[in-house]
């Protein structure tokens, strides 16, 4: 049993793509998300989103039909809209928008564990509190089932999280080396990092996902800021994806671990720097070959700032431990996508 005062909210849902956004739909209307009339500029708009999200993935329209259903609209209808703010204008909610994040990501690989399990690991530093973090579980007839761990926040904008078939990211934010966005229509990233979870078993599968993809980043605090991130797989595969001014650029590591901090591994790489990036590899090389649970939880407690939590993914076990250095105490939250698949599937 979790106590009262346990301050992350879980969201389980199986079914269809419409099932699970009518469910996301339900909790957006039920914390004060609303929807309002669009004028007759943004119901232009939003038409020329509407018609790039249909061509752009299957799967985003039904899970964005679900979500107005809740609110009793008809996406068909551009009448009313359930807007996010964007400087350049309208865009329509979706799973995935980019805040400003200052973390730490850690891989290690099945070889250098002591029981052959890969994990991967994420620090999520924000310099105040927050009230509002947020595990989801879905399980999509269509796509693989997966966890993310992210804040309830309009679009919840996914961090990190693990699919069915062992596939993991991280996200850090990291400056904007010169990555401009493409012009007219596109996908916000975080957006694109859920569906690569839902529809991608490995690392490789992820990457030629997110080549497929027109990707922009929104950040209502820098535009200079971006996100990069850290693909791992149970297979042992991993490899930083960043956003250079050439396009998407992929850095691989030839070492049991790789560390991901928000300093660039590519173009004007300067991971090096980063004073945690140099001390998670210094803990890691003094325990190549014995990686647990532990020592992954001690390389993060050591890389810690103003950490809100601190999450590491089994991608063999498909199992997930949470700690919550911010609440003042080392507890740890254990859970399972696992055991959500088979609750889902034998239900």
């Amino acid at each position: 049993m979790l106590g009262s005062d346990y301050p992350v909210e879980k969201i389980e849902v199986a079914g269809s793509y419409e099932d699970i956004g009518y469910a996301l739909g339900r909790w957006y209307k039920a914390h004060d998300v609303l929807s309002r009339r669009f004028t007759k500029d943004e119901q232009a708009r939003a038409r020329e989103m509407l018609d790039f999200y249909q061509d752009l993935h299957w799967s985003i329209i039904p899970q964005l039909r679900g979500i107005y259903a809740a609110y009793g609209l008809n996406l068909d209808d551009l009448s009313h809209g359930i807007p996010i703010w964007d400087e350049e204008g309208i865009r329509f909610l979706l799973p995935g928008l980019v805040e400003k994040h200052s973390c730490s990501v850690v891989f290690t690989r099945p070889d250098s564990s002591t029981d052959g399990h890969a994990r991967l690991a994420r620090n999520h530093d924000w310099p105040t509190p927050i009230s509002d973090a947020l595990l989801v579980f879905t399980h999509p007839e269509d796509g693989f089932p997966t966890v993310v761990m992210t804040r309830s926040t309009p679009g919840f904008s996914a961090s990190d999280g693990m699919n069915s078939r062992g596939l993991a990211f991280g996200l850090a934010s990291v400056r904007n080396p010169g990555y401009s966005p493409p012009s007219g229509p596109a996908l916000p990233a975080n957006a694109a990092y859920r569906l690569v979870l839902e529809h991608s078993a490995t690392v490789d599968e992820a990457i030629d996902m997110l080549r497929s993809f027109q990707i922009s980043f929104i950040n209502p605090d820098s535009e200079e800021t971006i996100s990069h991130i850290l693909l791992a797989d149970r297979n042992g595969n991993s490899a930083v994806v960043e956003f250079l001014p050439d396009g998407i650029v992929v850095s691989r590591a030839d070492t049991p671990y790789q560390v991901m901090t928000n300093n660039h591994w590519a173009g004007p790489a300067d991971q090096f720097s980063c004073e945690r990036y140099q001390l998670a590899v210094e803990k890691l090389e003094e325990n190549e070959g014995k990686e647990d649970l532990e020592m992954i939880m001690d390389v993060m407690s050591a890389v810690q700032g103003s950490t809100q939590w601190t999450i590491v993914y089994d991608l063999d076990d498909l199992s997930l431990v949470l700690s919550l250095p911010s609440s003042g105490s080392q507890v740890h939250f254990y859970f399972s996508l696992a055991d959500f698949i088979l609750r889902m599937e034998t239900r």
